[in-house]
């Protein structure tokens, strides 16, 4: 494995005041390598989604460090924190979160507004992205008229439109069935081949088996990486 994209040191995270004071996190140190496909494991409530979050730079520390290449994203400005996100990270959730007035192509174009492709381009791009998750002919599709799988698999293709580095990913099967399930972590498979860094946080301990790393998160501590 190549040097850590992702690093981590004593990350704490703590919610609320007094008697509603909750200890999410409590001191986590990990390295992602890049190229890597890691997952995050645990059961609901013990601070896997908190993780990703602070990782992401969706949500600040309480105390404690985050790299990205490097750079200590937890001191960052507002601005330059949201230029990291939209040069190196792509976010997936369970939720699509698809506009649904939008079809897939011009949905995957939204996220080409935080970056640098030229505009006259985002369309080209947009169509290469759906080739690449298998969806060529759902181009001008709207949410309502795909299925869960496939509208998934629109919302990594958006993750991508900017080209990232890192994909993180927080239950991205969690709303599908079994079948859609599969062919959503397939075309995840073949996008880890292309080198990206790939982290999923999941409590599906047999989709944590597909990665190379697991990480494992109990009332806010490291278990260990698995």
């Amino acid at each position: 494995m190549s040097r850590p994209i992702i690093r981590t040191e004593n990350l704490e995270k703590i919610y609320g005041n007094g008697a509603a004071k909750t200890h999410a996190l409590k001191g986590i140190t990990i390295e992602i390598p890049r190229g890597s496909f890691s997952c995050i494991i645990g059961k609901s409530g013990h601070g896997k989604s908190t993780l990703m979050h602070l990782i992401g730079g969706l949500d600040n520390p309480t105390s404690g460090k985050v790299f990205i290449d490097e750079t200590n994203i937890s001191d960052l400005s507002d601005n330059k924190l949201s230029e990291i996100r939209a040069e190196k990270i792509g976010f997936v959730f369970q939720s699509f979160n698809l506009l649904q007035n939008l079809t897939a192509s011009e949905n995957i174009q939204t996220a080409m507004m935080f970056g640098k492709i030229p505009q006259s381009e985002h369309k080209k791009k947009a169509d290469e992205l759906l080739k690449l998750v298998g969806l060529s002919d759902k181009s001008n599709a709207k949410p309502s008229e795909m299925s869960g799988g496939q509208q998934q698999r629109v919302s990594i293709a958006r993750a991508l439109a900017n080209n990232p580095e890192i994909l993180l990913m927080d239950e991205p099967t969690g709303n599908l069935d079994s079948e859609s399930e599969e062919d959503v972590l397939n075309h995840i498979t073949q996008i880890h081949k292309t080198g990206k860094t790939i982290v999923i946080v999941t409590h599906n301990k047999d989709l944590a088996q597909k990665a190379e790393i697991i990480f494992e998160v109990i009332d806010g501590k490291l278990a260990r990486p698995i």
